[in-house]
């Protein structure tokens, strides 16, 4: 059964994705809004994707955390494809640290450009670490909007631990803004590169914001550790949860 659910889970998942893609041509020559409507979607059909074929729940906690002006960093624990998902449910239109890679992807590159989500070439002169400091504080100055970035730079599965990546230092420095640290237990319910999804309730949770100013080398350390305890209870939490301990 969970296998079955599964299949329809995933059908239906990358059936509304290739649907949203072949409509998103028309929205190149319309305002903004239409992309980021189109971007949004992705997540409310997964919630219910996920809630009614796999009895999979999402849960967002710690929501009055978000800062309530547009100017700040978003600094997620990454273990799934959910995060990427449903923080632009969560969060209104952020802007995101992509990989530069996903630019070649046919439309879905054009549809990220269109959303102004932050992509890093090395500039002459510059290293990837100043460009995308530079980059980003042209674009929070432009269009007033929390930038989301993955310190780990990839998807870490549950168990294993990853450093952090200097760019969210840089960003926190450069920029001088909050940054709102992000725990889940996403992988234990959508693992990374797994086909399954298991039942029970996914949680992304928002924790107190780090202000500007702090040591840039306290900040690293504070982030991490805030990051991955909090994130550790709620896996803990997903295994008590699947046992039927809580």
């Amino acid at each position: 059964m969970l296998f079955i659910r599964s299949l329809l889970s995933n059908f239906f998942f990358y059936f509304f994705i290739i649907g949203s893609l072949v409509v998103a041509p028309f929205s190149f020559v319309m305002p903004r809004s239409v992309i980021f409507w189109l971007i949004r979607f992705q997540s409310i059909h997964a919630l219910i994707n996920l809630k009614y074929l796999v009895n999979l729940r999402v849960e967002f906690r710690g929501t009055e955390n978000i800062p309530k002006f547009r100017k700040y960093l978003i600094a997620s624990k990454h273990q799934s494809l959910a995060e990427g998902v449903f923080l632009n449910y969560a969060i209104e239109k952020p802007s995101i640290v992509a990989k530069r890679e996903l630019l070649y992807i046919p439309i879905v590159g054009l549809c990220f450009k269109k959303a102004n989500f932050i992509y890093v070439n090395r500039t002459k002169g510059e290293t990837p670490i100043e460009t995308l400091v530079r980059k980003s504080k042209v674009s929070m100055e432009k269009d007033p909007r929390p930038l989301l970035i993955f310190p780990e730079g990839t998807r870490t599965p549950i168990g294993e631990t990853k450093p952090y990546k200097y760019g969210i230092t840089a960003l926190y420095k450069g920029l001088n803004v909050p940054c709102l640290p992000v725990a889940v237990n996403t992988g234990y319910f959508w693992p990374r590169r797994k086909f399954l999804r298991y039942p029970g309730k996914m949680v992304i949770e928002f924790l107190k914001p780090i202000e500007p100013g702090m040591d840039p080398e306290d900040f690293s350390d504070i982030l991490k550790r805030t990051i991955e305890k909090r994130t550790n209870e709620l896996v803990l939490e997903a295994q008590n949860q699947s046992t039927g301990k809580v």
